[in-house]
């Protein structure tokens, strides 16, 4: 299964969905699931991860230092069979871009109990909102690994 983790940049919420699923996937010798993540606009191109990400990722014993910040594009909707948006407003955003919507998904949509709901952006919060999303973020990619195993 490949999957592609989407946010507004693509420096805080997607990169970290898609290091705690890889280390996940790492731990568990998964490698029946591939993902990376994107951002839906280009405000970060290239540029890494947000720091206050990259410390709560790494408090957590998770790298995501090195990754790059990107732009989707439409070829992701060909080579990816999912594309996970971390909040309504890039669902609905995912779905003008491109009508493959049997493709979409909230994130949260894969958990029992966080079902419909938003995985909040900490970009212009505290160093305590980078560490509540991250939880909510590892809960899940934790369902997701489950499910897609």
């Amino acid at each position: 299964m490949k999957l592609l983790f989407i946010c507004t940049g693509n420096i805080c919420r997607s990169p970290t969905a898609e290091g705690i699923v890889k280390s996940i996937c790492k731990k568990q010798r998964l490698k029946s699931i591939i993902c990376d993540s994107a951002g839906l606009y280009n405000y970060h191109l290239g540029e890494k991860p947000d720091l206050r990400s990259i410390k709560i990722a790494k408090k957590n014993k998770i790298d995501i230092s090195n990754f790059k910040a990107r732009k989707i594009n439409s070829d992701d909707f060909n080579n990816f069979d999912l594309i996970i948006g971390m909040d309504n407003n890039h669902i609905l955003q995912l779905k003008e871009y491109n009508h493959k919507i049997e493709k979409i998904s909230l994130f949260l949509d894969f958990t029992i109990e966080f079902k419909n709901q938003n995985v909040p952006d900490p970009y212009y919060g505290e160093l305590e909102d980078f560490e509540k999303t991250f939880k909510l973020i590892k809960i899940g990619a934790e369902e997701i690994v489950e499910r897609f195993k």
